[in-house]
C-alpha cells in the first residue's frame, strides 16, 4: 500500500487492495457508462460527408449491432464463470493471448488493405 504523489502537478495517485467483487462492479459501472456516452456522442454528432450517411447508425449495419449486443449478452456471464478458476497470472496470460491475436487480425487486415488498394 503507497501513496505517490507528484509536487509540480499536484495530482496524486492511490494504491489499495480492494475485495474482488468491488473492482468487478467499478470496471462493470465504468463499462456500461462509456458505453452510453459513445452511443449518445453517435447518436448527436453529425457524420463527415465522405462517410455517405447521415448518421452513424447505417441499417444495413443492423446485422452487427445484434450481434455485438447478443455476443455482450453471453460473454459476460460466461466471462464471469472463468473467473472463478483463473489466478492473476492466468488471467494475464489469457489477456495477453488475446491483445496478440487482436493486433495480429489488425496487422493482417491492414496488409490486405493495402494490397487491395494498390499502395
Amino acid at each position: 500500500k503507497a501513496v505517490v504523489s507528484t509536487q509540480s502537478t499536484g495530482i496524486f495517485f492511490f494504491f489499495w487492495e480492494y475485495p474482488k467483487p468491488e473492482v468487478r462492479a467499478n470496471g462493470t459501472v465504468i463499462a456500461t457508462v462509456n458505453t452510453l456516452v459513445r452511443i449518445i456522442t453517435y447518436m448527436v454528432k453529425g457524420t463527415p460527408e465522405e462517410y455517405g450517411h447521415d448518421t452513424w447508425f447505417v441499417r444495413q449495419d443492423l446485422y452487427l449491432y445484434l450481434a455485438v449486443a447478443g455476443t455482450s449478452l453471453l460473454a459476460a456471464p460466461l466471462g464471469i464463470y472463468l473467473t472463478r478458476f483463473l489466478n492473476r497470472s492466468g488471467y494475464k496470460i489469457a489477456l495477453t493471448m488475446l491483445l496478440i491475436i487482436n493486433g495480429v487480425t489488425m496487422i493482417t487486415t491492414a496488409v490486405l488493405d493495402i494490397r487491395s488498394e494498390g499502395l
